[in-house]
């Protein structure tokens, strides 16, 4: 569900999930490896940022014209942002480790917003907009326990790649190893029975699925929807109810070739900023084709005003102010279109996160119910990725059986 890949004419691929990973991920790079999927190398971001109406770019610090303090004009946003999280006790290692955090992180961190880190940390307002135009416009808002993974995946690591073809296949090239009978597209479940000997899982169109257990990855926004025998107890719904989601909705395009290169922007994001139209990612690479292959991210506020707007031109108005603001760094649109996820009925948002003060939750949905057990990378600190996605199924089968593969072995 996470990796939905779209296909352009020309044969280039663009993501409306999942859209790059980073070699920090070694469960993805497991088994993208095992599957012997070729993949496409991607820059990082070295973005132009629009903050305040002030012009910048991340590769030309000298030049930088907002308010910061004279130690962040020196260095690139990613080690100044290292710097102001390590003597905190938060390094972009450790916050991905599937056991962090221990209690004593989740003390400490948990309740505090990322604006509220980095202002203990000494850091300017100015930087953290800067953070914030770079990670997401709902960046600063939101709990340090969610968000340190996806700085560790955004900061702490600049080796990007994507499958070629599209993203799609690793789910694909999994499904292709299971006996086809046994996967069943489109059954929507409205019935899940513990109550008997058996596990009964009930679908819209009349049948039943018997089993020992079962591990559940239904997004909570759906999962509300379903009739759980016996009902859940208090903390287990507690979470369901409380977990707050993100709406997001990307805009890719296709061009006739990448011009932004020629403005020295490049990666993720190629474009940084506090404006509608939020980022604009750069996926080309190396992908063949000579086309380039881009998408902007927008989160919270700016998804909701883009999806107000009258379908048929919003799509092509959102790149005419993107051009009005960057002087035309978007030439030749070959292809254009949308994928929101408040649209898809199977999961209604993007990706759940804790409130404040909620890291409880995650330590909760790690534990079954009976013979109910969670996944999905809702159900992990690294709620958005398909690491998370990974790590949680790793967890749900071993909480079935002990004997199953360690992370590192890839089956």
């Amino acid at each position: 569900g996470r990796l939905i890949s779209v296909e352009y004419e020309n044969g280039q691929f663009t993501e409306g999930g999942g859209g790059h990973f980073r070699l920090n991920m070694p469960l993805v790079t497991g088994y993208v490896s095992t599957l012997k999927l070729p993949i496409v190398a991607m820059n990082d971001g070295a973005p132009e940022y629009l903050i305040d109406g002030l012009r910048g770019n991340n590769t030309q610090l000298d030049r930088r014209p907002w308010d910061l303090l004279e130690s962040e004009r020196t260095v690139e946003l990613s080690s100044m942002l290292t710097s102001y999280f390590v003597p905190l006790g938060a390094d972009f290692t450790t916050v991905i480790d599937p056991e962090w955090p221990d209690a004593a992180a989740a003390d400490k961190f948990d309740g505090f917003t990322v604006r509220e880190l980095l202002a203990d940390a000494g850091a300017s307002d100015d930087f953290a907009k800067l953070v914030a135009a770079q990670a997401g416009g709902f960046t600063l808002e939101v709990s340090v326990l969610g968000l340190l993974p996806d700085f560790a995946y955004h900061f702490g690591d600049r080796n990007l790649y994507r499958v070629q073809g599209g993203n799609e296949r690793i789910p694909r090239a999994l499904a292709e190893r299971l006996p086809q009978d046994r996967i069943h597209m489109g059954s929507r479940v409205v019935v899940i029975d513990q109550s008997g000997s058996d596990v009964v899982v009930t679908t819209a169109d009349g049948r039943e699925w018997t089993g020992d257990e079962v591990i559940s990855t239904i997004p909570f926004t759906v999962l509300k929807d379903v009739d759980i025998r016996p009902a859940l107890p208090d903390r287990a719904r507690q979470v369901v109810d409380g977990m707050v989601w993100s709406d997001i909705v990307k805009v890719y395009l296709q061009t006739s070739k990448p011009t932004w290169l020629d403005s020295g922007v490049r990666g993720w994001p190629v474009a940084a900023s506090d404006r509608p139209w939020e980022r604009l990612i750069d996926i080309t690479g190396n992908e063949p084709g000579g086309r380039g292959n881009a998408f902007f991210y927008l989160s919270g506020a700016n998804a909701t005003a883009y999806l107000a707007q009258p379908k048929e031109t919003r799509a092509r108005d959102l790149v005419n102010t993107f051009n009005a603001d960057m002087s035309g760094m978007i030439e030749d649109v070959v292809e254009i279109g949308e994928f929101s996820w408040p649209d898809q009925p199977w999961i209604k948002a993007a990706f759940g996160d804790t409130p404040l003060d909620g890291g409880w939750m995650l330590d909760e949905m790690k534990k079954p119910v009976d013979r109910l057990h969670w996944a999905g990378d809702f159900t992990t600190f690294k709620s958005g990725w398909v690491e998370g996605a990974i790590e949680a199924g790793l967890r749900a089968a071993r909480h079935i059986d002990p004997m199953a593969p360690a992370e590192h072995e890839v089956v």
